[in-house]
């Protein structure tokens, strides 16, 4: 590996607590335009930095949760992982957020920020309560501090938490992706990464190519999923938006030592389109060779 920094990384769990939360349906638009205008309002380079350019390109990405109601008192995480510069706007990212839910996130209601904290490989370290306010600078990662340096399970199922926006050829792909695909996706995404933070990629040229190679030779051996369709209406042009992805669960096996460190990494950056919007999440846990749940593989 190369000792460079690559991708700079904080990603961080915003613990909330509901007071009636009730979105319309997939909550990732909801959170993605109310967060934007939450910082256009009190920090405008904060906004410029994460909002600004193309979305597939933008600094951050969000990982809401899948419900969609939450009774007054109910707890919810909210994940949202931020890339190069954006991560020198934290403290202003969290305010955003408290203060969004103070005057409402249009159109689900209103929630109280209680604690924040960044991940990190070594466990989450709280740099905010609602009590004592910001206590302590957050952390920032490497890409790589990620990559599990453990021996790979015989076999993983891979949940996909938001919808997988992916395509192949042009078109989105609609059945089960493969391994390899996946991967694919994930380099391309974290090459991009690199690309608009001035980072360089976590892998060399040759790694790349061991990695694709090696992806090859990973089989789907189940896989129950659905192809969900989200509206989004635009709050910039005011039409409505029409977005789709896959859900559900694969499994796969093969020999996955030199290639789940990535995926499991990429658990932190998500992949595929509309990643700021919330889509891309996904979940690995590792299993036994007839394909049974064996423990979380991963972070």
């Amino acid at each position: 590996m190369r000792s460079e920094p690559s991708i700079t990384l904080v990603s961080l769990r915003l613990q909330l607590v509901s007071d009636g939360l009730r979105f319309p349906a997939f909550s990732g638009s909801v959170w993605h335009g109310g967060f934007g205008q939450a910082l256009a309002r009190r920090f405008p380079e904060a906004f410029r930095l994460l909002y600004g350019g193309q979305a597939e390109t933008r600094l951050h990405s969000l990982r809401p949760e899948p419900g969609e109601t939450y009774p007054s008192g109910s707890r919810l995480t909210l994940e949202l992982s931020l890339f190069g510069r954006a991560g020198e706007h934290v403290c202003a990212c969290t305010q955003a957020i408290a203060q969004l839910g103070e005057s409402g996130i249009d159109p689900a209601g209103h929630y109280r920020l209680t604690h924040a904290a960044v991940r990190t490989p070594l466990g989450d370290i709280e740099y905010f309560t609602a009590a004592d306010g910001f206590t302590r600078p957050p952390p920032t990662t490497d890409f790589r501090d990620w990559l599990p340096a453990r021996p790979a399970p015989a076999a993983i199922e891979l949940t996909l938490l938001t919808p997988l926006r992916i395509k192949e050829g042009g078109e989105l792909v609609r059945q089960a992706p493969s391994y390899a695909q996946l991967l694919h996706r994930l380099i391309g995404r974290l090459e991009q990464l690199a690309h608009v933070t001035g980072g360089r990629a976590p892998f060399t040229a040759d790694e790349r190519a061991q990695l694709l190679a090696a992806a090859q030779d990973v089989r789907l051996t189940d896989a129950a999923l659905r192809w969900s369709e989200i509206a989004r209406r635009s709050a910039r042009t005011h039409s409505q938006m029409h977005f789709g992805g896959l859900l559900g669960r694969l499994r796969f096996a093969g020999e996955l030592d030199s290639t789940l460190p990535w995926l499991l990494a990429g658990q932190h950056v998500q992949i595929g389109g509309k990643s700021a919007f919330g889509f891309g999440a996904y979940r690995i846990v590792g299993s036994d060779a007839a394909g049974g749940p064996a423990g979380a593989a991963g972070t």
